[in-house]
């Protein structure tokens, strides 16, 4: 059970920072769709992250 939420907490973590990473870098890009893209990962990055945390933690995924 606590490996689960270790490892989940980390994938909320890591996912988090890469959409916050790849936002910024679109957000530079200077291309009107990459700016969309990019201001919604910055935005919305951490949300994203900690759903993909819940999804690791209720679902069947890798367990050590």
């Amino acid at each position: 059970m606590i490996a689960r939420i270790v490892i989940a907490l980390v994938i909320a973590v890591v996912v988090g920072l890469v959409c916050l990473l790849l936002g910024n870098i679109l957000v530079t890009l200077r291309v009107p769709i990459a700016v969309t893209i990019g201001e919604f990962l910055a935005q919305w990055g951490w949300v994203l992250g900690v759903l993909a945390g819940l999804w690791q933690f209720f679902g069947k995924g890798f367990v050590i």
